[in-house]
Parts: C-alpha cells; structure tokens; sequence
C-alpha cells in the first residue's frame, strides 16, 4: 500500500518593524497598523508559529505546503523574518508555498517582488507551464502539487483576491500533463472557492473570479483535483465543491493563539491515490504543543 502525509499550514501573519520608515506606512499599510495595535498583534504570535513549525517537522511528512499571508503588512523586514523561519525548518523540496492577501498587501511589495524574491525557491515549476510566476508545479513520488497565487494588491478595507484568465488555462494545463495521470493531484491557494456566510463582511474578502476557476475544475473531468486546500478564514472547514466530489479544506491560522479557532495544521493522509483522512493538530495554549484531533475536533492523541 502506498501512502503519503501532506501536512498544511496557512496565515502566519508573522510581523517585524525592523528599521521600517514611515513613508512606508503612506499607503493600506496605516490601517493594518492600526489593526495590529488594537487587535491582530494580541492573538497572532510568532512564538505559536514557532511551536507549529517544530511540530511540523517532528511530524515528518512527505511533504509541506503553506497557503500563503505569511507576513502582516508585506514589509521587507517581514520576510527576512519568515524566510530564516523557513530556512531554519526545511529545504526547498520539502516546503511548496503560494502567497495570500498579506504578502502583497501593499503595491509596492508586488512591484518588488518581495515574495517571490524570499520564498521563490520554495515554488518550482517542473512541469514549466507557468506564466511567468504562476501556478507553482511540483511533481513528487506519487503526488503532483499544483499552487495558485490568488494575490493582488487591493483598497483599503479589501481583502479580495483574483487569478486571471491566463492562470486558470496554466492550471488547466497542469492536470492534463503527463504527471498527472498515476499521482494524486492536490490545488492550492489562498482564498476560498466558495462565499462563507459566517465570516465576517465576507463580500469583501472573496475570490474575485472564483467561478472561472469552479467552471475549469469542472471541465477537468477525470483530471480534476482530487483535494483542494486553502487558507484565508482562519478557521477549519471541510466542503465539497457543489455538484462534485472534490473536496474543499480549510485549514486554520498557524499563529493564533487561544480562542475558538487556536493555532493548526492539517496533515492529510493518501493511500493508494486517495484521500483517505484528515488530521488537525491543534495549539494547546496551556502546554504549548500541538495536539492531534479528527475532523471534528475531537483529541485523538498527544501530539509533538
């Protein structure tokens, strides 16, 4: 029997004002500041994505993917920060990441290219279908990995993201491709496919073109994806895509720290070219580690 673990982790929101001037907050920036001061700096903490990262490791999966916002305010000093992180916990063909709103939450980190300067090495492209950055390919021992970028700079207040016509004909490539035929093929971006009704102004936060990409997952076929994962919610979440059995899973914020949505990753478990469970190892806020649970939420174990 052949098996595979993935483990997933998304929205680190990792913050650092290192030698940042104040021009640099003449932009978006000055609100997510303001955010930071009177709420997203008391509940994510880099000491719980530090905790989250060794148990990552000790978890030792086949594989890593981390569906992007990686960094706060797309500050240089940012990811400088998150890249050591990175660096310090796995190698390049261990780790695929995409980005999400955070990493280009200012124009001119996009203009920049700070993400991809950071973390391109984390986002190969083996099959070469992407054009120029996107989608990121991997192609591993009885896996393919396809990863969006959903990332644009947007308005104040917006958190809304978009692919491109040009992106979703290079995915649709991706799935027809040679090594898709005997791997399991898992998609991965930041935003949701689909509206969450209980988030918060979720109008502002959606995937501006999602039903572009719905539709091409649908006319894939027998090639589709057979899991898509995402982040952006901070919050667990399993779905199906409507009409389809493709499965849709959120997974939580690496960082959070307490509350009813604290700090997780996934690990999925494939078997013989299926999907065949989800684990969600959670922060415990009292011990610091990270427990393991079921789909539901119920503990299964200690974990690392």
């Amino acid at each position: 029997m052949t098996s595979l673990r993935v483990a997933h982790f998304s929205d680190t929101h990792v913050l650092s004002l290192e030698g940042v001037r104040a021009r640099r907050f003449l932009n978006k920036r000055w609100t997510g500041a303001v955010n930071l001061a009177l709420n997203r700096a008391r509940h994510y903490r880099v000491e719980v994505f530090e905790a989250l990262l060794e148990a990552v490791v000790a978890q030792a999966p086949d594989h890593v993917i981390c569906t992007g916002d990686l960094v706060n305010l797309a500050l240089e000093p940012e990811f400088v920060r998150v890249a050591g992180m990175l660096r310090g916990a796995f190698r390049p063909d261990q780790l695929t990441v995409v980005p999400g709103n955070h990493d280009a939450y200012a124009r001119d980190a996009v203009v920049e290219g700070l993400f991809e300067r950071y973390f391109g090495d984390f986002q190969p492209d083996d099959l070469g279908v992407a054009g120029p950055r996107y989608p990121v390919t991997r192609v591993l021992p009885g896996l393919l990995i396809v990863g969006l970028s959903t990332a644009i700079p947007t308005p104040v207040f917006m958190a809304s993201g978009r692919l491109g016509a040009e992106q979703v004909e290079a995915m649709t490539a991706a799935f027809h491709a040679d090594a898709a035929t005997d791997r399991f093929r898992l998609l991965m971006l930041h935003h949701p496919l689909l509206p969450d009704p209980e988030q918060r102004l979720d109008v502002m936060r959606r995937l501006g073109d999602a039903s572009a990409l719905i539709g091409a997952l649908r006319a894939l076929g027998p090639r589709a994806p057979q899991l898509v994962v995402h982040g952006h919610n901070h919050a667990f979440k399993s779905q199906r895509l409507p009409g389809a059995a493709m499965p849709l899973v959120q997974v939580a914020s690496a960082s959070r720290f307490g509350g009813r949505h604290a700090a997780e990753f996934n690990v999925y478990v494939v078997q013989d070219g299926a999907l065949t469970a989800i684990e969600r190892h959670r922060h415990d806020p009292q011990t610091g580690r990270f427990v393991p649970r079921d789909p539901d939420g119920v503990a299964l174990a200690q974990g690392a």
